[in-house]
Parts: C-alpha cells; sequence; structure tokens
C-alpha cells in the first residue's frame, strides 16, 4: 500500500480500496458530495418552495379568509 496518496486512494494489492476495520476513510469534498452540483439546483428548490407557498396562500384565501 502507497503511504504517499490520501487516505481514500490507498489500494491494496488487488487494486481495491483499503477499507480495513477500524481505519477511517477520509474523502475529498467531491469525492464525499452525494448530491447533484450545478444544473440550477438552487433555482428549482426555490421556485418549487415559492409554488408551494403562493398554493397555501390561495387553499387559505379560499377557505378561510372571513
Amino acid at each position: 500500500m502507497n503511504t504517499d496518496e490520501p487516505r481514500s486512494q490507498q489500494r491494496g494489492l488487488d487494486g481495491r480500496i483499503d477499507t480495513s476495520p477500524g481505519r477511517p476513510v477520509k474523502k475529498t469534498a467531491t469525492e464525499a458530495r452525494q448530491g447533484v452540483t450545478g444544473h440550477n439546483v438552487r433555482y428549482v428548490l426555490g421556485f418549487g418552495v415559492l409554488a408551494i407557498i403562493v398554493a397555501f396562500a390561495v387553499v387559505y384565501g379560499y377557505y378561510f379568509h372571513a
């Protein structure tokens, strides 16, 4: 095993990443990221939340406004 490489890149003789018990795996932020970045994801989230707020306001205004 080459100890000059980061822990996330250390591989055994068979080429697989070393996952010995008791040794934490250290990953870079890019390696650990689970979600999609880019692709205007924050805009989709923002517009979706805004649409729900507007929809709730319309329902409230229709059913509960005196």
